[in-house]
């Protein structure tokens, strides 16, 4: 029996209910996990994860593949990659052999360990070659390569809101930044407060509201992030866009560090919201806090 065929769904803790979008953001949030714990990118738990990306993201190679598997006819891993590559089955190819039908695939001789291969499992680790469950596949004729030489480039390039080429950075380095521009912004805002509204308290407010939209919003907008981020080179873009926010999306962005100027419950809502968005910045969402989704925005690392 082969057992180097995976059955996708299963093999990554998919549900199949879901829309291919919705797949492609789990298997891209799993690649980004694998590489920040050091993965690289040619480990076979990362391999599986971007040919994996490359069917189930595109509804028209899924549906190939939803329709073979529904036949009780599964694809071995070169399949899938060919898939995920071409669009097509290797016998459905006009460069590929007409003259044999598409079949089961054959035996091989290839056996895993009693403890298996969990192919979805970030955590598991491969002990040597023999562990690699693409090894039978790598010297297949079909291909004259090892069947995961290169990233497919659907993998790439389709838009799922996440780029695995810039690095987003985890909540406690947010929160670093944070910190950081929360005394950058004291001090520099006392000194504007002091010389354009010494004596006069609601003077001093207003001046220290201008001050915040100022900080906030026009760097976002103007510089591309506020000073913390910017000595830390990282930027606030657009997702879909990449260029600098409007100043419209990063007040979105940042309404609850505004609504801290608002004397009384300001300061409570702007706290407790740092905490909520702080929190929400996870793998999961591909490092984007629900205050970026809101606004359409992440933080990167300034390439």
């Amino acid at each position: 029996m082969n057992t180097n065929i995976p059955n996708l769904y299963t093999a990554f803790g998919l549900d199949r209910k879901d829309d291919s979008e919705a797949l492609g953001l789990s298997l891209s949030a799993r690649d980004l996990r694998l590489e920040q714990m050091g993965i690289a990118q040619n480990d076979p738990r990362r391999t599986q994860t971007v040919q994996a990306f490359a069917v189930l993201a595109d509804p028209q190679k899924r549906a190939t593949y939803d329709a073979k598997l529904d036949a009780g006819i599964p694809l071995t891993w070169g399949q899938i990659q060919h898939l995920g590559n071409f669009g097509t089955l290797p016998a459905d190819n006009p460069s590929a052999s007409s003259s044999q039908p598409f079949a089961q695939p054959q035996e091989s001789a290839w056996q895993p360990p009693n403890s298996g291969y969990v192919y979805g499992d970030p955590t598991v680790n491969t002990a040597s070659p023999s562990y690699n469950p693409f090894e039978t596949q790598a010297q297949s004729s079909m291909y004259g390569q090892s069947a995961f030489s290169a990233t497919p480039a659907p993998f790439a390039t389709h838009n799922f809101g996440m780029e695995l080429s810039q690095e987003r950075p985890a909540a406690s380095t947010r929160l670093w930044m944070a910190i950081l521009d929360l005394f950058i912004a004291t001090i520099a805002g006392s000194i504007v407060a002091g010389i354009f509204g010494f004596g006069n308290d609601n003077l001093m407010a207003i001046i220290g509201f201008l001050f915040v939209i100022v900080y906030v919003v026009g760097a976002e907008s103007v510089w591309g992030a506020t000073p913390a981020k910017k000595i830390m080179g990282y930027e606030v873009r657009d997702v879909t866009t990449h260029s600098r926010l409007s100043a419209g999306a990063a007040a979105k962005r940042n309404w609850w560090k505004l609504i801290s100027i608002v004397p009384g419950i300001g300061s409570l809502v702007s706290f407790v919201m740092a905490i909520i968005y702080g929190n929400s910045i996870k793998p999961e969402d591909d490092m984007r806090g629900i205050h970026d989704r809101m606004a359409n925005a992440e933080v990167v690392k300034k390439r």
